[in-house]
């Protein structure tokens, strides 16, 4: 996930496994795919310097399975 924009070309990732909070991975943006998912709680826990890597895990835990609900119900 995106945590948060470097700057024009760059942002910073974090996936809460390989990629840590303490450990974090500049990519170039035009590397990346675009999924259209703002996490409030995730963005909330990190502006208030509580995120977890845990917490990330989950989240993105969630968002995957709900995209692969929704790709199953559009092959029904």
């Amino acid at each position: 996930m995106v945590l948060y924009m470097l700057d024009a070309q760059f942002a910073i990732l974090t996936d809460g496994d390989t990629r840590k909070l303490d450990h974090l991975k500049k990519k170039k943006i035009i590397h990346l795919e675009s999924v259209p998912v703002r996490l409030e709680q995730i963005i909330r826990l990190y502006e208030q310097n509580q995120l977890k890597d845990s917490d990330v895990r989950k989240a993105l835990k969630e968002v995957r399975e709900q995209r692969e609900a929704a790709q199953q119900g559009k092959a029904d």
